[in-house]
């Protein structure tokens, strides 16, 4: 997500520079990490299944597969998520604290 309102500072005649800053919202890495993990994790978990799985029939192929799928999807989702916040985190946008003087 890009972050349109920005300012920027005052130049040496008084006027202002207009530069795009490109921004990214920690939830939005969070996410697309955690969903291409999360992919990557399960193919990867259905081809070590079907190389190593020791399965006497094809139900049993089947099943094996899709118990791989879930945990590697899963363990994928989350190692995602959390690069996806690492990332966030350190190129990511920074909310200032509100303050009210009114005490």
């Amino acid at each position: 997500m890009e972050d349109t309102d920005h300012q920027s500072p005052l130049s040496a005649s008084g006027t202002t520079q207009s530069s795009r800053i490109r921004t990214i919202d920690p939830s939005e890495s969070v996410t697309g990490v955690g969903i291409v993990f999360g992919i990557l994790g399960a193919v990867i978990g259905v081809v070590f299944t079907v190389l190593l799985g020791d399965a006497s029939s094809v139900g049993s192929w089947i099943v094996d597969c899709f118990i791989a799928a879930l945990a590697g999807g899963s363990a994928g989702i989350v190692i995602g998520g959390m690069f996806g916040a690492i990332f966030g985190v350190i190129r990511g946008v920074t909310i200032p604290a509100r303050r009210d003087d009114k005490s």
